[in-house]
């Protein structure tokens, strides 16, 4: 599926929080982690993408990266990252 790449600055009594934005058609689709956790599939962008991200965030001393397109925690849907412990519907277990 590639790379679901989470960026969140606190300080000064705010919190920003972005995550990867990939096909937004299958976020109401769950692959499992490791640890067992439901992470939304419509975040997950490719490998050679998420690379450019990271090597952006390096070299810009920590700057929330121009080179992918980014969706706002606050703009996601209720549900996007459900209860671990629940099993769902669309899951690509």
């Amino acid at each position: 599926l590639g790379v679901l790449l989470i960026y969140e600055k606190i300080g000064g009594g705010r919190l920003e929080g972005y995550c990867s934005k990939g096909d937004m058609r299958r976020i109401r689709e769950w692959v499992r982690t490791l640890h067992d956790d439901p992470m939304p599939v419509g975040l997950f962008i490719p490998f050679n993408r998420a690379w450019l991200a990271v090597k952006e965030f390096m070299e810009t001393e920590g700057k929330l990266p121009a080179s992918i397109q980014w969706i706002k925690g606050s703009d996601l849907p209720e549900g996007t990252f459900p209860d671990p412990t629940v099993r769902l519907p669309g899951g690509v277990d």
